[in-house]
């Protein structure tokens, strides 16, 4: 008879393929371990003891429409009306101004950014309002914001109200606004909107119902510079804040 003899790695080999061929008999079915084939079945797991149910969660909307499903007429007259992809795009990607180009925005059009008074100048509520304007922080290792928040575009309407005679008085001398050395008025001499100067200051041309709406805020107002200081802040707040 022969004697075989296994080496301590055989041995090693062995065990392992053994210990894995059956589980430890703590998680079999039916054992003292806590193993459940199905926690449903525990009596405190049961199905009408969890919180959700088909009667009590939340049903969300197939799309963003406010009462469900939209018409997909109602949609595409929507695109329409925004008009080619490319336009829409822009329209609800548009980022907030940075700080900075604001600045340059009052200073080409006039604005002197150094002028104090009282009550603060454009140019201090400019300086004055940084931070509710989303400028960068460097020490603290934050960059400017990106959208606006509601407090940066009512500081930015602030700005361009107080702006606004600034505005009026030098727009005809700003050299981007002139053809052949003469620049447009903001308002004629019945104090309407023109339409070359909110061109200007749009920087693209100005509808006819962009004037209108521009005019009726000068004859709205309690008075005609009130209403023209209203009007100039409109149209350049709703220029530069995605309006």
């Amino acid at each position: 008879m022969k004697t075989t003899m296994l080496s301590p790695a055989g041995l090693t080999a062995i065990t392992l393929v053994a210990a894995c061929a059956a589980p430890p008999s703590s998680l079999l079915p039916g054992s003292d371990g806590n193993y459940q084939e199905d926690p449903t079945q525990v009596p405190a797991q049961a199905a009408g003891a969890y919180a959700g149910g088909e009667t009590n969660t939340y049903s969300h909307a197939g799309d963003l429409g406010s009462y469900g499903e939209r018409d997909p007429f109602d949609i595409l007259a929507q695109r329409q009306e925004e008009g080619p992809a490319d336009v829409r795009t822009r329209l609800h990607s548009c980022q907030k101004v940075q700080y900075v180009t604001v600045g340059n925005i009052l200073t080409s059009l006039g604005v002197d950014l150094t002028k104090t008074g009282t009550p603060p100048s454009a140019g201090q509520l400019y300086s004055g309002g940084a931070g509710a304007l989303g400028v960068a922080n460097y020490d603290a290792r934050v960059g400017e914001t990106l959208v606006w928040s509601a407090a940066g575009a009512a500081k930015l309407f602030d700005i361009f109200v107080q702006a606004a005679p600034e505005i009026i008085a030098s727009l005809p001398n700003a050299p981007q606004c002139q053809v052949n050395g003469v620049g447009p008025s903001v308002f004629d001499a019945q104090n309407h909107c023109n339409a070359d100067a909110l061109a200007c200051m749009m920087g693209r041309p100005a509808s006819s119902e962009q004037v209108d709406v521009c005019s009726s805020l000068v004859t709205a107002a309690s008075s005609v510079a009130v209403g023209q200081n209203i009007a100039v802040a409109t149209v350049l707040a709703a220029t530069h804040s995605c309006e």
